[in-house]
C-alpha cells in the first residue's frame, strides 16, 4: 500500500519470562544415605528395650510394664504392654501401634 514503517525494534525483556528460564534450584542436598541398604542390612533385627511407667504418685495409680520395639530395618517403634494374669485389664497388647517417631518432639501449648 505504500506506506513505510519504522524498522523493527526489540522486544521488551519481562522479568517474569526471565525468571522462568533459570533452571529451577534445589534446596535438598543430595543424602548419600541408602534406605534399601538399610533394609536389606537390617532385616529382621530388632532391639528390645523393658520399660516401667511409675504412676504411684496419682490416687490409684500403678506400676506398668511394656516392652519397647525398635525395628532396625526401617526405623519405626512399636510399645506393647505386657498383661499378667487376672490384672483387671482388658487384653489391648498395644500402646502404640508400629510407626516412625518424630525426631523433634513439639511441646503442646
Amino acid at each position: 500500500q505504500g506506506i513505510e514503517l519504522n524498522p523493527p525494534e526489540k522486544m521488551a525483556l519481562d522479568p517474569y519470562t526471565e525468571l522462568r528460564k533459570q533452571p529451577l534450584r534445589k534446596y535438598v542436598t543430595p543424602s548419600d544415605f541408602d534406605q534399601l541398604k538399610q533394609f536389606l542390612t537390617f532385616d529382621k533385627q530388632v532391639l528390645r528395650f523393658y520399660a516401667i511407667w511409675d504412676d504411684t504418685d496419682s490416687m490409684y495409680g500403678e506400676c506398668r510394664t511394656y516392652i519397647i520395639h525398635y525395628y532396625l530395618m526401617d526405623d519405626t517403634v512399636e510399645i506393647r504392654e505386657v498383661h499378667e494374669r487376672n490384672d483387671g485389664r482388658d487384653p489391648f497388647p498395644l500402646l502404640m501401634n508400629r510407626q516412625r517417631m518424630p525426631k523433634v518432639l513439639v511441646e503442646n501449648a
